[in-house]
């Protein structure tokens, strides 16, 4: 647009924002700055900018929200953790039955088990050992509890020790009358039946 295009009404206008607008002058190191775009090279009060590409602040979003999804999963997996171990309640009942647990195939290993509010809702068994050895390479041990007159077995919890002292609240999976709890040695990501190998056990009277 040349000068002989602005009318009258237009040059009103200008004028009126040239008396409202404040005079600034253009800034100490323009003319440095101007050079060094036109070399390709950036002054140090003046760094270049980071281009991110649409695609790339969105796989950084992904990212970010990732992160945060495995930080709610591991602390949903600790609360599972602590529930399971703990039933969920500090009150386990009255006490139903307490037995020595014996170790096989000739461990060190030596503790009790203990039946709480076995025959009602909400049961648990402890079980505390001493000198556990740590499991084989690649295994973890496995709490399995029997009822009278079953011969199938049915786990409860699953641990691998930090220390030769365990000291396990398990809940019960149903009201009933057991007759013996079994430590097994298990192999990670094995099949749910019970490997036939055990670390120590017990019996009720």
């Amino acid at each position: 647009m040349s000068t002989d295009d602005i009318t009258p009404e237009d040059r009103h206008t200008l004028d009126a924002m040239s008396r409202a607008l404040p005079r600034v002058g253009p800034p100490p190191d323009l003319g440095d700055r101007i050079v060094a775009e036109a070399s390709g090279q950036a002054t140090a009060q003046q760094p270049l900018a980071e281009v991110i590409s649409l695609d790339e602040r969105r796989s950084r979003r992904r990212v970010v929200l990732s992160s945060l999804a495995a930080a709610a999963c591991a602390a949903a997996v600790a609360v599972g953790v602590t529930l399971a171990f703990t039933g969920g309640s500090a009150d386990p009942g009255p006490l139903t039955a307490s037995t020595a647990i014996v170790a096989q195939a000739g461990d060190g290993v030596s503790g009790t088990a203990a039946l709480y509010g076995s025959e009602q809702a909400g049961g648990m068994v402890q079980v505390r050992l001493s000198d556990v050895p740590a499991p084989p390479s690649g295994h973890h041990y496995e709490v399995w509890v029997l009822e009278k007159g079953s011969t199938e077995m049915t786990s409860v919890g699953s641990f691998t020790p930090s220390s030769g002292d365990v000291d396990l609240m398990l809940p019960l999976p149903a009201p009933a009358d057991y007759a013996a709890v079994d430590i097994s040695v298990e192999p990670n990501g094995g099949p749910p039946a019970h490997s036939g190998t055990s670390l120590a056990g017990a019996k009720f009277a």
